[in-house]
């Protein structure tokens, strides 16, 4: 809890707590239901992981002669043991100082955006950078073109039931007072996980994930274009990967990816695209870009390289 008795400061830690949450899921890409859809919160539990059972893939009906047990017969019984993927928490935090200065000469509103802007912001860019270290991991298999250094970035097409994501802690922020400098120190942490339902590791025949390796933008290499999101959603289509509820899969693509399609699509038929007013609205609401072979895509800065 605050140990100032400043008005203001009270004001201000109290703002940016009930406001903290929105602010960092507004910010979040990966915690998202319709990427994500086995998602936990766990507050307030025991332990340092949570455990998702998985059900085994389907085994197909055989023939069964009249009068004859139908689980006596060779292939017919099914195995419903359930397999599992565990979710270790990490705990992430991001520290913001605010000198009594800044507050009497910057404006509430201004300091009150800046720390929630910093904080969320933080927490939420270290969240996503976790979820998509596990893509790399567990979806190996690429549609995109050959790279394996840093002036490739890796994207990925998925299934909502790829992933898994749990948070043990939602975030939370407190705040000090440091006499000595003036300095009313913010700190915010929170404690999530993710791992792979369907990755390499636990599914590796029928991984719900696909890689998208292309060039990094602004770089010379080679560029992946619509077909390899295609490619993706194909192959994804093949092992039976399940869709969200608007049919769809997930691609989450870095600017050089989206700018390689942006070209592609633009050379269609012409040296123009028309205005896509809808899908810029869209995008500005919720980071979308469009939907593209079979594929939501939205945009992310915090995708890995192939290296």
């Amino acid at each position: 809890m605050s140990a100032t008795t400043s008005t203001n400061v009270e004001q201000l830690y109290a703002d940016i707590v009930q406001d903290l949450v929105p602010y960092y899921m507004d910010a979040v890409l990966l915690p998202n239901q319709q990427i994500i859809l086995n998602s936990l919160n766990v507050s307030g539990s025991t332990g340092d992981q949570v455990r998702f059972p998985l059900m085994n893939t389907y085994d197909n009906a055989v023939t069964i002669s009249e009068g004859t047990s139908i689980i006596g017969t060779s292939g017919a019984e099914s195995n419903l043991i359930p397999t599992a993927a565990n979710v270790t928490f990490t705990k992430r935090g991001l520290g913001v100082d605010v000198t009594e200065e800044s507050l009497e000469d910057g404006g509430f509103d201004m300091v009150r955006n800046g720390v929630l802007s910093r904080l969320s912001g933080g927490i939420a860019q270290a969240t996503d950078i976790a979820g998509l270290a596990v893509c790399k991991t567990e979806f190996v298999n690429n549609d995109g073109v050959t790279g394996a250094n840093a002036a490739f970035t890796q994207s990925f097409v998925f299934s909502p039931e790829a992933l898994a994501y749990a948070a043990k802690r939602e975030p939370v922020v407190k705040v000090w007072y440091n006499p000595n400098k003036d300095v009313h120190e913010f700190r915010a942490t929170v404690r999530n996980g993710f791992t792979a339902l369907r990755g390499n590791t636990s599914s590796p025949t029928t991984p719900f994930g696909r890689t998208i390796i292309s060039n990094a933008l602004g770089g010379t290499q080679a560029e992946a274009n619509v077909q390899a999101i295609a490619t993706s959603v194909a192959n994804l289509r093949s092992v039976n990967a399940p869709v969200g509820a608007d049919g769809m899969y997930i691609g989450i693509i870095d600017p050089g990816l989206e700018l390689a399609i942006n070209k592609q699509i633009a050379g269609l038929g012409g040296t123009t695209i028309s205005s896509l007013s809808d899908l810029g609205n869209n995008a500005l609401r919720n980071a979308a870009l469009a939907m593209v072979s079979g594929a939501t895509l939205y945009r992310s800065n915090n995708l890995p390289d192939a290296s």
